[in-house]
């Protein structure tokens, strides 16, 4: 596949830029040294070869979604050094 100017065209109106000669040129450029590469890796033969879908072969481990009781406001800020209707009290840090 070869990045024809006017593909170079197309791309900049859709991206909304503006290159100037040389950046389109040095842009296109890296552009064709990138569809190169994927042409090289289109030309390897798979055949026989099975798609690798992860390359993980963990399997999450999740618990059960079981409803527990919670603590109250009250319990979990029993121990707090300073509160206020529940809340904890802490220093101020911004003015």
């Amino acid at each position: 596949m070869s990045i024809t100017s006017e593909t170079m065209q197309k791309l900049e109106l859709v991206t909304k830029i503006n290159l100037s000669d040389a950046e389109r040129e040095k842009t296109q450029e890296y552009f064709e040294l990138h569809t190169k590469q994927f042409d090289m890796l289109d030309g390897i033969d798979t055949e026989g070869v099975e798609p690798l879908i992860t390359p993980s072969t963990l399997v999450n481990v999740m618990r059960e979604d079981i409803a527990v009781k919670t603590s109250s406001a009250e319990i979990l800020t029993e121990n707090a050094p300073e509160r206020h209707n529940g809340y904890f009290v802490v220093p101020r840090i911004l003015d």
